[in-house]
């Protein structure tokens, strides 16, 4: 992961922009501990970048500059290069430079593999454009003063001036400022959609848009649903997963979810550097050190990736399973006193799936890191927390910063001793719930329709029916609300310790293989929690031997790690992060 920052100005005065870059760069450098550097063009662009070193066999410096480009780049590209020993970033301004306009961009930026974010000026044509991938699995901040005299884009911003506003940029496709044409921002959209086209030629982000390009699959779609195949038949609990997979077509959809998440784990996995964050710092010739982590609550999405990854990562390396948990709010003074319990619910999932890992994988070494943290520590980093979430402030955005970064510091004990995670890459199970049915509000939705239309005496198959169209629609509004809501806050938040996230479930096969699966392909609420939700994703857990994880309900992180408050509303914005909250 990296930090890249660009400001430009109307009046040729950069020493503003200097001051900008200043207040970001404590944050922008910790994205990229491994190189850094900055520069001017002309006298209204200055560019900063930060590296955290991947791909390539040496570290490639940022900014990036030819006589034809000047290119900051934050993410990884998965694509099959020519030469393996070439940085990706090197090998997008080749492919840059080929491009003969907008169109061909555009097109290049829709083909590539995996997330990121970017910034680059085409000096020859004065034109600047900026841009994060069409799942926005990458932060990008777009600031402008309220005269709009300035502009400047950052990965993460810090504590600005008030007279500052501050936006995460909308994925919605390629922005560019011409600077022979005053500094009116125009958007080249990933998708020719009114909404996107409502975006061009202004400032006004609307954060609800969301395009992503279409991917198309050779197989035929699947004609099964979940409703069908289970009418008139009774499921035990005890073996409904097995029952169900006595279906070829389930079977079969199963392999393929398998085979493109495999290939997704792989790509996470295999693309970074042979060292550790220690072993790289020292310039330790061998390291046998852990360098893949993921954040392990013990349920069935990280059960999975931890699965998988133990099929691609080296035999006599380590993996480390994260899993925090935060002393309790406590209201009461005589409970104060009394010892913290660190056994929350997510270390009691994360223990009894370790313990599955432990019987499927036994000559793996699963470093399970159990991450305390207590109230007063949780206060001494709040600025700091706050600082990257912006500009988000909710309470949720509190629960969840504060439980990624403590989780991603790696900072905890392995059987009683302690320890620090050396990983750089964490694997993170973001977007399952959304893409599957996860959420508490999925069977909300589908309950309440469900429960409506029976009582208009519609039958049930129609009940079941309009329940499935209820559901398709909160999917879709989930969808298009996680990179806002989501993805780009955890990227800041993550990348703050000096570690790259990754989302396997988002890669771009693998979703083009979920969205060409209808709702009731994907799950059904009419089956009790832990089996109904995400059922088609439990089917998967299941062929892999998960027998125990694939029947453990779905539990928020904020609870599960017990950071939240349940006296407190996750809409509301947050004490703690817009005024510091009480000591």
């Amino acid at each position: 992961m990296c930090g890249i920052f660009c400001y430009f100005c109307k009046d040729e005065n950069l020493a503003r922009g200097h001051t900008i870059l200043q207040t970001c760069i404590p944050l922008l450098s910790k994205r990229g501990p491994d190189a850094e550097g900055q520069l001017t063009s002309g006298s209204r662009l200055l560019f900063y970048g930060s590296v955290l070193w991947h791909q390539g066999s040496t570290i490639c410096q940022q900014p990036l500059e030819t006589d034809q480009t000047v290119l900051v780049f934050n993410g990884d590209i998965f694509q099959t290069r020519d030469d393996p020993e070439e940085s990706d970033t090197r090998w997008l301004l080749r492919k840059i430079e080929a491009c003969r306009d907008e169109n061909q961009l555009r097109q290049l930026f829709g083909l590539l593999r995996g997330p990121f974010s970017l910034i680059f000026l085409r000096k020859q044509e004065q034109k600047l454009y900026f841009a994060r991938d069409s799942i926005g699995r990458n932060s990008l901040l777009l600031g402008r003063s309220i005269d709009l005299e300035e502009i400047f884009i950052t990965s993460v911003s810090g504590n600005l001036q008030p007279s500052h506003m501050l936006h995460e940029l909308p994925p919605c496709g390629l922005y560019c400022v011409d600077f022979k044409e005053d500094m009116n921002i125009s958007l080249f959209p990933w998708a020719d959609t009114t909404e996107a086209k409502q975006l061009i030629s202004t400032l006004v982000i609307n954060e609800e848009i969301l395009l992503y390009p279409s991917q198309s699959l050779q197989e035929e779609k699947p004609t099964y649903n979940f409703p069908e195949l289970l009418h008139g038949k009774e499921l035990h609990p005890d073996n409904a997963h097995k029952q169900l997979l006595q279906s070829a077509e389930l079977n079969s959809v199963c392999e393929h979810l398998l085979t493109a998440l495999r290939a997704s784990i792989k790509e996470r996995v295999v693309s970074t550097t042979g060292s550790c964050k220690n072993c790289l710092q020292t310039g330790a010739d061998r390291c046998t050190h852990p360098k893949i982590g993921i954040l392990f609550s013990g349920g069935i999405d990280c059960t999975i990736l931890a699965l998988l990854a133990d099929e691609v990562v080296p035999s006599s390396t380590a993996i480390d399973l994260l899993n925090v948990a935060f002393e309790k709010v406590c209201r009461n003074p005589k409970q104060s006193m009394a010892p913290v319990d660190w056994n929350v619910p997510d270390r009691l999932t994360g223990k009894e799936s370790l313990e599955e890992l432990r019987i499927l994988r036994p000559k793996r070494k699963w470093n399970f890191v159990e991450i305390n943290v207590t109230r007063k520590e949780l206060n001494a980093h709040r600025d700091t927390i706050s600082q990257l979430v912006h500009p988000l402030q909710t309470v949720l955005d509190e629960s969840l910063g504060a439980a990624f970064w403590f989780a991603s510091k790696g900072v905890g004990r392995v059987e009683e001793f302690p320890y620090s995670s050396p990983c750089r890459v964490l694997l993170l199970g973001s977007g399952a719930d959304e893409l599957f049915g996860g959420y508490t509000r999925h069977r909300a939705a589908f309950e309440r329709t469900y429960r409506s239309c029976l009582k208009e005496t519609t039958s049930e198959a129609n009940a079941i029916e309009q329940a499935y169209s209820a559901l398709e629609q909160e999917l879709e509004l989930d969808w298009l609300r996680l990179p806002s809501r989501n993805l780009a806050r955890d990227d800041r938040v993550i990348s703050d310790n000096c570690v790259t996230p990754r989302t396997p479930y988002l890669q771009e096969d693998f979703l083009a293989h979920v969205h060409s699966l209808k709702a009731n392909q994907r799950c059904y609420h009419r089956l009790e929690a832990g089996i109904g939700d995400k059922l088609i994703l439990r089917l998967c857990a299941y062929k892999l031997g998960l027998v125990r994880a694939c029947g453990l309900k779905k539990r928020a992180l904020q609870f599960g790690s017990r950071i939240a408050d349940r006296h407190q509303n996750a809409k509301d914005n947050s004490t703690f992060l817009t005024s510091g909250g009480p000591e």
